[in-house]
């Protein structure tokens, strides 16, 4: 796979994420919140708009070429690729 299909990929899986907070878990949420208060709920709803907002981001660096190192063969962007996260 090609690094343009690898940003495809990830960009795509990005997109269904947001999709998933943006239109199932936000809009529960703010109808269970309109139904009646709750700190619980008003705390999720909060984790997940910061979740999309993580996830925007992220689309705007696989748009922006900002990534572009990860999607190569070999060493990603100086990280290990062994799970650790660790820099070399």
């Amino acid at each position: 796979m090609n690094e343009d299909d690898k940003k495809r990929v990830v960009r795509d899986f990005l997109v269904r994420c947001r999709a998933w907070g943006t239109d199932l878990e936000i809009p529960k949420l703010l109808g269970r919140l309109n139904e009646e208060a709750n700190p619980g709920d008003a705390a999720k709803l909060h984790q997940w708009t910061s979740w999309v907002a993580f996830v925007d981001h992220a689309i705007h660096e696989v748009d922006h070429g900002e990534l572009d190192d990860w999607f190569r063969e070999g060493e990603a962007a100086g990280y290990r690729t062994d799970g650790s996260g660790d820099r070399d």
